[in-house]
């Protein structure tokens, strides 16, 4: 193997340290989710310009070496997709990996399809075609097989290669401070902080609720929350979405009428029926002004949709231009944000809006116009 395995505090502390005055480091991991609401991490891979390693976090107890590295501000830490390996990194070391180059990203910016899969963006970049052999391996079986070690190796040996070659067209194309600016966001302490407020928001069927059933769906949504972290257990296993509609929308006040909603089985309600009535009894309590509020459904009139139009085909005209794609820079709701004058856009901001937004501001404005010239669309001065 032409990597480490890690399976004990010494082995950690004694590569972290032989890495430590290294200048980049590739990170991914496995984990197993499917049955608990946090995921269990099972595998850490790490690579550097000197060393690589498959650490078992399985079977360490000490992690301050490791931590200590996600948080030297010498040393790159390269992820594709960093995301959820954020979210694990964020909950199991109460750390993030700072600085960080997310690889997806500084590929979306340079025109790559929009949310590439890492193995793509391997053989573009490459040349590389990576075995999709292990890819649904358990990876909290231990022991894993040396193949499988191997395939999870393959998800940093090329980042720092990718790295390099995507940060020079950056630099060449003046968009390095583009995607720094979105790494600092997506590393940004608060970025991992839930507000169990807003969980309704994300209530699959929620369309269908307004005012008092939408309280009621708020509060469920909380109580869920709250019960699968404390069980550790998938939300969907406590209460399904559309379980927590259908309970908003009817208010059932018994264990009768609970037994009225049909997907309720009759077990369910005995062992938890009592705690959701006592949740839709308090919701009932709350004041009509601490309600949550939709955000107002805006329709845009004939003439703001004309406007939409010109707005996606200026998007699309500049995205060509910059040679971007369109999805990762807006799509038709950031563009009617701006019609309606929506704040919080993000065509406002940073990159998005030096590329793409100052210039719909302007056609918005009068400042700018939409023309043909030889059977092409082009964004000119109005005129006179």
């Amino acid at each position: 193997m032409d990597f480490d395995y890690i399976d004990n505090d010494r082995s950690l502390r004694d590569f972290c340290a032989a890495v430590s005055a290294d200048r980049f480091c590739a990170l991914d991991t496995e984990f197993v989710r499917e049955k608990t609401y946090y995921p269990k991490l099972a595998l850490i891979q790490m690579a550097t310009e000197t060393r690589q390693a498959c650490i078992d976090p399985l079977a360490i107890d000490d992690f301050s070496p490791l931590i200590g590295l996600f948080g030297n501000p010498e040393m790159l830490k390269i992820l594709h997709a960093s995301g959820q390996d954020l979210e694990l990194f964020h909950h199991v070391f109460g750390a993030i990996p700072r600085p960080l180059f997310d690889t997806q990203i500084a590929a979306a910016v340079l025109g790559y399809a929009n949310q590439i899969g890492y193995a793509d963006l391997v053989r573009q970049v490459c040349g590389v075609q990576l075995d999709k052999k292990y890819t649904r391996a358990n990876w909290a079986r231990r022991p894993l097989s040396e193949g499988e070690l191997d395939y999870a190796m393959d998800d940093v040996r090329y980042l720092i290669e990718i790295h390099r070659r995507l940060r020079e067209e950056l630099e060449r194309r003046g968009r390095l401070s583009w995607v720094e600016a979105d790494f600092r966001r997506i590393t940004d302490e608060q970025a991992f902080v839930q507000d169990d407020g807003q969980l309704w928001k994300k209530l699959k069927g929620v369309q269908r609720l307004k005012g008092e059933a939408l309280n009621y769906a708020d509060q469920l949504c909380r109580w869920r929350e709250q019960r699968a972290r404390d069980r550790d257990r998938p939300r969907r296993w406590i209460l399904k979405d559309e379980d927590i509609v259908d309970i908003a929308r009817f208010r059932p006040k018994s264990h009768r009428d609970l037994q009225q909603i049909g997907n309720l089985g009759s077990d369910f309600i005995r062992k938890t029926g009592d705690d959701l009535l006592q949740v839709l009894d308090q919701a009932g309590r709350i004041d009509r002004a601490d309600w949550p509020k939709p955000p107002k459904f805006r329709k845009l009139d004939s003439n703001q949709q004309a406007l939409s139009d010109c707005l996606m085909a200026i998007a699309r005209l500049l995205c060509e231009r910059n040679d971007i794609s369109l999805a990762s820079v807006a799509g038709k709701k950031d563009l009617d944000a701006l019609i309606t004058g929506q704040e919080g856009s993000r065509l406002l901001q940073g990159w998005r809006h030096e590329m793409l937004g100052r210039h719909l501001q302007d056609f918005l404005a009068g400042r700018s116009a939409l023309a043909v010239r030889d059977g092409r669309l082009e964004i000119t001065a109005p005129a006179d």
